[in-house]
């Protein structure tokens, strides 16, 4: 089976490749970053040309396409809403033609930023209602996906684990501040299911071995605010709590609204698979054994960026 994973360098198109180059014959591509990484054909190419992707695209000819590629900080989308629509939605138009077009089957990742907030653990059949910038281009794209592939496999999720040098995680940047000693501010007040990337990766690759379709919420099995995420971060990795302070959303200095509430329900995943999601601790367990590993030190030697060279997408603002 042939993998093509668009965004192939970020946090989760790098998880997948190193995760899936055992199982699937694996290519990708990646805009600013580059990757080397044994059993990985990885090259530079820009998703949001048709003709260049369609051209790439059509001499792999993929069974399986993971579409990670975009532009997924939030504030960054807020400020420049035509390169998020751009990033977000163009590039989307692209690959589900391009996999309708090939017969591939199409994993597209979506986010849990698409609603108001104001309500919790949300299913699939929940209407849109973003509150930023990102959430509606991410909402235009899902729907760019269902017109041009509805055979489509849509994910909606909020993931964290082990980054590149170039794309942190909410959990690298919550242990680096814990093993450097800094105080770390983070949210009470907003609430979602994390599920770690690797979790997330073996899911949505079962989906699609199992013929699903439309939108899946694949999301971890507990709700938590950011701010107890952090200290149950702490707790495994064997740090003190001390160091995390709890604030408001409201209190900080963001530039694009955030819902309070991104927590989305898990139900109909675990009806289709017959399984259930990981919890917080399960997942971090994962992670921590991850590290025992050397998954940390593999995914920093595949993300060799080149001089100069400027990120499509940075991180969120620290913190949150």
């Amino acid at each position: 089976m042939k993998l093509f994973i668009t965004g192939i360098s970020g946090l989760l198109g790098l998880n997948a490749a190193l995760q899936a180059r055992g199982r699937w014959e694996v290519s990708g591509c990646y805009l600013s970053h580059t990757v080397r990484m044994e059993g990985v054909n990885a090259f530079r190419l820009d998703a949001t040309s048709y003709e260049e992707l369609g051209a790439a695209l059509e001499r792999i000819r993929p069974d399986v396409i993971l579409h990670t590629a975009g532009l997924t900080n939030v504030d960054r989308c807020e400020e420049d809403p035509e390169r998020a629509y751009r990033l977000n939605v163009g590039t989307t138009e692209n690959v589900s033609r391009l996999a309708l077009a090939l017969g591939a089957s199409l994993i597209h990742i979506s986010t849990d930023h698409l609603f108001d907030g104001t309500r919790r653990l949300l299913n699939e059949d929940a209407p849109p209602s973003p509150l930023n910038a990102y959430g509606q281009t991410k909402w235009e794209a899902e729907r760019a996906v269902e017109r041009h592939g509805p055979a489509a496999l849509i994910v909606r999720t909020n993931f964290y684990g082990w980054g590149t040098p170039h794309k942190r995680s909410l959990s690298d940047w919550i242990l680096e501040g814990l093993a450097e000693r800094h105080e770390l501010t983070m949210f009470s007040d907003v609430f979602f299911t994390p599920i770690l990337v690797n979790d997330l990766i073996d899911i949505a690759f079962d989906l699609v071995e199992a013929r699903g379709t439309g939108v899946y919420n694949v999301t971890g099995g507990e709700r938590v605010s950011k701010e107890a995420f952090g200290r149950r971060v702490a707790r495994v990795f064997g740090y003190a709590e001390h160091g995390i302070r709890p604030i408001g959303v409201d209190e900080a200095d963001l530039k694009a609204p955030r819902p309070k509430d991104m927590s989305l329900s898990s139900e109909k995943v675990v009806g289709f698979l017959g399984r259930k999601m990981p919890g917080v601790e399960e997942g971090l367990v994962r992670m921590k054994t991850l590290r025992e590993r050397g998954w940390p030190r593999a995914m920093e030697l595949a993300a060799r960026s080149g001089a100069g060279e400027t990120a499509v997408d940075g991180p969120e603002p620290r913190g949150r």
